[in-house]
């Protein structure tokens, strides 16, 4: 007894539960390829930081050499004083050795690098932030479409139902000689195209879901979805934002700090490039050897480059304005879009208002027109009208409920509220 009561209730929980909103954008934080390859991207601008330290340590290379001459040659450089006799000569010459060369100066290029590095590490992690705000939009939004023409759905099955309840009981009066055949055609008709209706909300629904999948980032059971709590409250207007502090305007700050470096390499250029080297050698041949080691200091100075170094400051000047003008078209847009969103949240309430009381009024009507036909005072196209335009009305109303959702989501998703989800 105890495991049938068991199996009843696990089979209950089965039926009962469905996915919910807060699982499937838990689920697309995890499994999202485009969020996964912006963590990807942040590892990678890691390594470029690390990659950029380790030139101002410079580098060690190892170097081998071979030379056979037409005669002999002296192995190594001589130094006086010079013994003619103890002159170490071969034909085969092989010389090993290592050198080890360090940036001293190099035009603060690579002190700018690194600081570029930095940057654009932070620049990443504000671009993963943005994509995941956009991300869990994107599932609020297409999961509220769903949410929509499910009640649709449900709506014109209801419809349908009492459609069909209808076309029994006009049936049962036509074989009684109450009401005339052409009463059962008229029902046929709206049948049919209640039919038509519930498979094209369904279709849309399934494509919906196939969205939500790519969304979410691995296929995941959608056959039941949770209907949500409304975020939409008297205090969605209340709001206070900083429109500099947002990642978006950010993101242009970082890209503008970064044109500031690139200009200051591009100014670098002009200036010498000192390294300091120190070389370890060892010359073989005939049986003789040498170690020999130096240690010394390289200056490079471009004298003339045809108006390379010019013409790529000039480039970096450019990018800076570019970026300046960017960002303020950026937040001259950031505060249309937060007025366009308000807006639309505001005539979605009035929307949903409306429909609740035209819903109101198209029960009545409905129950009005079905005493009327039922009393053979009325024909039975009013009541059929009267029918559907009660579920127009309870489609209306549902789809007025979440288009105000999607437009409070909107409005956080301009303010950047769900990239800390």
């Amino acid at each position: 007894m105890f495991r049938i009561l068991t199996v009843f209730f696990m089979l209950i929980f089965s039926f009962s539960y469905g996915i919910t909103l807060d699982e499937l954008i838990k689920e697309a934080k995890k499994n999202n390829p485009v969020l996964k390859s912006k963590r990807v991207d942040i590892k990678i601008k890691d390594y470029e930081k690390s990659e950029a330290k380790s030139r101002k340590f410079g580098q060690i290379n190892l170097f081998a050499n071979f030379k056979r001459y037409e005669d002999k040659r002296l192995l190594y450089p001589i130094s006086p004083p010079i013994n003619i006799r103890s002159l170490a000569v071969a034909r085969n010459q092989l010389v090993v050795g290592a050198v080890y060369r360090v940036p001293i100066f190099t035009g603060f290029e690579i002190r700018s690098k690194i600081d570029i590095s930095k940057i654009s590490e932070k620049l990443k992690q504000v671009e993963y932030d943005l994509t995941k705000n956009q991300i869990i939009y994107n599932i609020k939004s297409v999961y509220y479409q769903i949410l929509s023409l499910k009640k649709q759905r449900e709506a014109l099955i209801a419809y349908k139902k009492s459609l069909e309840k209808l076309y029994e009981n006009i049936k049962t009066a036509v074989e009684l000689g109450k009401k005339p055949e052409t009463d059962l055609y008229k029902v046929q008709y709206r049948l049919e195209e209640a039919n038509a209706s519930i498979i094209k909300v369904e279709n849309s629904i399934n494509t919906l879901k196939s969205t939500l999948i790519s969304l979410v980032g691995r296929d995941i059971d959608l056959s039941n979805v949770e209907d949500v709590k409304p975020e939409y409250s008297s205090t969605v207007f209340n709001f206070k934002k900083d429109i500099n502090s947002l990642e978006t305007v950010k993101k242009l700050n970082l890209s503008e700090k970064i044109a500031d470096k690139k200009i200051r390499i591009a100014k670098g250029k002009y200036l010498p490039s000192v390294f300091l080297d120190l070389s370890v050698q060892r010359p073989m041949g005939n049986g003789y050897y040498k170690d020999l080691w130096y240690l010394g200091f390289t200056v490079n100075y471009d004298l003339f480059d045809f108006g390379y170094r010019k013409y790529n400051y000039l480039k970096s000047k450019l990018e800076r304005k570019k970026i300046k003008y960017l960002k303020r078209n950026t937040v001259l847009k950031i505060n249309s879009k937060i007025q366009e969103a308000v807006n639309n949240i505001k005539t979605a309430d009035a929307n949903l208002k409306a429909s609740k009381k035209q819903l109101e009024y198209a029960k009545a009507v409905e129950e009005a027109e079905k005493a009327k036909y039922q009393e053979g005072t009325t024909d039975l196209y009013d009541y059929l009208y009267a029918k559907a335009q009660k579920f127009l009305a309870e489609s209306k109303y549902y789809q007025s409920f979440y288009e105000r959702e999607r437009a409070v989501a909107y409005l956080k998703y301009i303010l950047e509220e769900y990239k800390d989800e």
